[in-house]
């Protein structure tokens, strides 16, 4: 499948007149826009049609609406087409405008060109939706929008009962803040496909529901996060939507843009699973039956109190996992777990593997009263946190947060040979500081091959995520990361505050695959993860990015421990054609979700949006 872009719609005609958009319907493969030029009578409109949902091709039709044998509707006083193909026929239904009163009408025809009105629709007085191909105790349901949605019932499609119940409501500091447009409804397997627009501070943001097909009222989920919203180029112009549909497993909806024309935005339609939480979407990884993996030893002092935030590296036979663990003293060391599947624990030794060693990571257990509360992460007053660890050549490196419990935390580097660590001969070299003085400094990854002749290392300085290109990794501490590059945090979306890389990258064919964490404005104390495809190259390049989070803090080990809400991927490994992302939960506990590698790059491929280039519809409308 080919990831569609904004692009021209080319009209077969030569009148460069203003355009009004009136609506968009899909049937046979075809897609159908029904629009009216400034040129037209009042009672005229036109169609275009396309294979693609991008190149179209004006209908030689005059359409009109008759009312009677000598009366035409006036399509000026029209708007919002819904169009529902239902017994042979088409049925429109549209809004009609006169005297400050809306009124809901509705039409037939054989055609989509040439139409016969017959009436309006007693007891609706907003536009909406009917589910197609759909019936609940044999009457027709109908969402429809008034700040909130709400559904209708009808047994002709003339007299429509309303359930008072509102079924989504505008949510506060979540994306669909503002006031609920219906702009889809699709049959799934899983039952009725709402999509939905809200506009916050004038952006349009869209959203999913998901309702149950044995009862169109009740809700079994609802997007956490926009599946879209509308480009920062839209900004303080008049948008509004002209319809949406569904055209090889993506919808694309087409909006009409103040003074420009109409464009087409194109998004996956994702797919939604009826698991005990209702919420898994097809870009997710899948936690494990038997998490957490680790949990705090009551029997051995120095991980009696947390255990999480786990490293991991594959040697093409078992699964090394390094931990942060801490006693009751909350000084970090770090502990060793291996397993052979990746998701059972095979052997936990008995001993920290790494301890701290150095002044920048020690503390004086008497004297906690001093610890500096700002740099407290994790519960803990100093030591060796949050471990990532890459294996280069015949040797592997591992950075952690040094934390001395005063100053700034900064990032530490050591490194071992692989014939020891992998004989646990816990040889490690002496650590060095690589980030500057003053400045927290955290999350850093090392890439596990050079690029272009150069060691990449990401670390992170609030809010963003730094990227590094050294020519090796011989720190002495005389010089520190710099911070040439930067991802950052995207405003209008679920990473919108700060980010940080979580695992080392992983080579993919289709990119570097980077697993990180980040933390919204519209959810600040949830912690959640998401993924990046960067250029193989350049790293620097973000080829696609997750549009919602992978994984959200959701189960009881998630957040029932030291802190609520946090899941914290520190490490990720490639078995077979199975991704694992290792992850600490609650700041207590180590856990691993799963994803089928080559599904799982597919979505994140395909389920981002396409960005904005050029108006679908020139003026010549």
């Amino acid at each position: 499948m080919r990831r569609k872009t904004f692009q021209k719609i080319r009209i077969i005609a030569g009148n460069k007149k203003k355009t009004r958009s009136l609506g968009a319907f899909s049937c046979n493969k075809k897609i159908y826009l029904f629009f009216q030029l400034s040129s037209d009578s009042h009672f005229q409109f036109h169609v275009a049609t396309s294979v693609d949902g991008f190149s179209f091709e004006l209908e030689e039709h005059d359409c009109c609406i008759e009312k009677g044998e000598v009366t035409k509707e006036d399509i000026t006083l029209c708007s919002d087409f819904s169009i529902l193909e239902h017994a042979g026929h088409f049925l429109l239904m549209y809004v009609r405008k006169e005297n400050k009163k809306s009124v809901i009408e509705k039409a037939w025809s054989k055609d989509l060109f040439s139409w016969s009105y017959e009436g309006n629709m007693i007891s609706l007085n907003q536009k909406g939706i009917i589910v197609p191909s759909y019936e609940y105790k044999r009457k027709s349901v109908l969402y429809s929008s008034n700040v909130s949605i709400f559904a209708y019932f009808s047994k002709d499609l003339i007299h429509w009962e309303k359930e008072e119940k509102k079924l989504l409501t505008p949510r506060d500091n979540f994306f669909d803040s503002g006031e609920l447009i219906v702009e889809r409804v699709l049959n799934s397997e899983k039952g009725i496909l709402l999509i939905y627009n809200s506009k916050v501070k004038e952006t349009a943001f869209t959203g999913m529901a998901l309702f149950d097909n044995d009862d169109p009222t009740r809700l079994l989920w609802q997007s956490a996060e926009p599946i879209w919203s509308q480009p920062q180029e839209w900004k303080g112009k008049e948008v509004l939507l002209v319809g949406s549909i569904l055209h090889n497993g993506s919808i694309i909806s087409y909006w009409q843009v103040e003074n420009e024309g109409i464009y087409a935005a194109a998004y996956a339609v994702y797919k939604v699973s009826d698991g005990h939480t209702s919420k898994d979407i097809s870009l997710r990884l899948k936690r494990v039956g038997n998490n957490p993996l680790i949990s705090p030893n009551s029997k051995n002092v120095w991980e009696s109190f947390n255990t999480f935030n786990p490293a991991a590296t594959y040697d093409g036979d078992k699964v090394h996992i390094l931990y942060r663990a801490q006693g009751y003293d909350y000084v970090s060391a770090l502990g060793y777990a291996m397993s052979r599947d990746g998701i059972h624990i095979d052997e936990r030794l008995e001993q920290p593997v790494y301890i701290p060693s150095q002044s920048f990571e020690n503390i004086n257990t008497t004297k906690v009263f001093q610890v500096s509360a700002q740099y407290v992460s994790g519960g803990g007053y100093g030591g060796c946190e949050d471990p990532r660890i890459t294996r280069i050549d015949n040797r592997y490196y591992l950075t952690y947060v040094a934390f001395d419990g005063i100053n700034p935390p900064r990032i530490a580097l050591t490194s071992i040979s692989a014939y020891d660590f992998l004989n646990r001969r816990w040889l490690w070299e002496r650590p060095v500081l690589i980030s500057p003085p003053g400045i927290v400094d955290k999350s850093a990854v090392i890439f596990p091959e050079k690029i272009n002749g150069k060691y990449v290392i990401m670390h992170r300085i609030y809010p963003d995520i730094l990227i590094d290109f050294v020519d090796n990794l011989n720190f002495d501490g005389t010089f520190w990361l710099k911070g040439e590059y930067k991802i950052s945090p995207r405003p209008d979306k679920w990473d919108s505050r700060k980010i940080g890389a979580g695992a080392p990258p992983l080579k993919t064919k289709y990119g570097w695959l980077l697993i990180y964490q980040s933390v919204g404005e519209q959810d600040p104390g949830r912690y959640k993860i998401g993924a990046m495809l960067l250029d193989l190259l350049d790293p620097t390049k973000v080829l696609y990015r997750s549009q919602s989070p992978i994984l959200e803090p959701e189960e009881t080990y998630e957040n029932d421990g030291f802190k609520s809400g946090v899941i914290y991927p520190c490490g990720a490994v490639i078995i077979d054609d199975t991704l694992y992302v290792y992850y600490g939960g609650a700041d207590s506990y180590v856990c691993v979700a799963t994803a089928k590698l080559e599904d799982f790059l597919t979505e994140l491929r395909y389920s981002e949006v396409a960005r904005l280039t050029k108006p679908i519809v020139e003026k010549i409308l």
